[in-house]
């Protein structure tokens, strides 16, 4: 019984040179025919060599384990038909490869892990399938036996490529180091890729928000289209209520419970499942009322569109989203003298260090009390 001659084979297409790098592949030969599998290892041709493979290189070690990790699956299955005398053929061994892959799948892996976990929300979730979307786009790592130091840094610099800020990358770092940790107490991998690696978290940009002065040019502008008037209500009722869009979509007035003349809110957030309590200010029952207490929701992607022609009818020279509205409300009710805890509450903030970054943003309290201060030193002088 005849089987195949598996082997390493280097630049192939003969693409090196003494600055560009080779791929190296495993080549698999039966009657005549061949087939080559990429091991996603390139190297420099100095760096090459048939006998001993990977030389000279600072990342020798894990490159190897990544070239024994496509030949060895291989071998296996040649082994396994060996053993019982069955004959070899190509399609037999693309099946067995395709079921070993799906086995070895780190991303199929990470998939089947977000639709498992029933205690996250479907944003959450959608979030995390942004990672899974990223490892596809990366490549290099697919499997198990891909998940290296090399690659993890590899990631890394693909991410910096990317329009994405610091945060946001430390943050893509932050969700496959989770499902990684997943990976080691499920024991289908006995090392940390990320030991020894450390990934800055980077400062987040500045929060944009409108002045209390911005905010009344929305309210007050002229609109004809009713589309657009619908949009600036409901960025107002955001204004004043602080809710993010995933909590707007689903708000309920009949939560709302009215007490001492005032009409209270008591919910969870839909991104953090975080508490939150508001008092509706009469701006957005105001809205409300208009709406006969069901809001005219849309898609964020339409109202954020929309929030454009919103921002020129209202004069404003610059971009204005849906969060804003959000930012907008925390420097409004911390520039009115509310306590930062009561901020944060109504804010849905897990603690205070987050609602703090809007004190950090304007604070006109703090400003009119030193001029009232300065005007009452100034005055003072006067009399001495």
């Amino acid at each position: 019984m005849k089987y195949p001659i598996v082997r390493y084979i280097f630049d192939r297409r003969k693409k090196s040179s003494e600055s560009s790098t080779g791929v190296v592949e495993v080549e698999i030969t039966f009657n005549r025919r061949r087939k080559w599998i990429s091991t996603g290892v390139a190297v420099l041709p100095r760096q090459w060599d048939q006998a001993k493979l990977i030389i000279a290189h600072p990342d020798r070690a894990e490159m190897l384990m990544r070239l024994d990790a496509v030949k060895k699956p291989i071998e296996e299955y040649v082994k396994n038909l060996m053993a019982r005398e069955a004959p070899f053929t190509f399609e037999g061994l693309n099946g067995w490869l395709e079921k070993k892959s799906n086995k070895n799948s780190f991303i199929k892996f990470v998939e089947t892990r977000i639709e498992e976990q029933t205690d996250l929300k479907e944003a959450t979730k959608k979030a995390h399938r942004k990672l899974v979307s990223a490892l596809v786009k990366f490549e290099k790592i697919e499997t198990f036996d891909s998940l290296t130091r090399c690659n993890i840094m590899a990631y890394d610099q693909w991410l910096h490529s990317k329009p994405y800020t610091q945060p946001t990358i430390h943050s893509y770092h932050k969700l496959l180091r989770r499902y990684i940790n997943e990976a080691l107490a499920f024991e289908l991998i006995n090392h940390d890729p990320y030991s020894g690696v450390r990934i800055e978290r980077g400062k987040s940009k500045e929060r944009k928000y409108l002045t209390e002065e911005e905010i009344m040019k929305v309210r007050k502008c002229d609109i004809l289209p009713a589309t657009l008037d619908k949009v600036r209500d409901l960025f107002i009722f955001q204004c004043y209520t602080g809710l993010a869009y995933a909590d707007l979509v689903k708000f309920d007035f009949s939560k709302v419970i009215e007490r001492n003349g005032r009409y209270v809110l008591h919910d969870q957030r839909q991104k953090t499942l975080e508490d939150y309590y508001i008092v509706l200010l009469n701006p957005a029952l105001e809205v409300l009322q208009k709406y006969n207490f069901q809001l005219p929701i849309m898609t964020n992607q339409q109202y954020n569109l929309r929030l454009k022609a919103v921002a020129d009818c209202a004069g404003l020279k610059r971009r204005v989203t849906s969060h804003m509205a959000r930012h907008s409300f925390a420097c409004l009710a911390l520039n009115h003298g509310l306590p930062m805890e009561i901020v944060s509450k109504a804010m849905g903030h897990t603690n205070t260090n987050t609602t703090q970054i809007y004190a950090k943003l304007v604070n006109t309290t703090v400003e009119d009390a030193f001029a009232r201060l300065d005007h009452a030193l100034t005055s003072s002088r006067a009399f001495c």
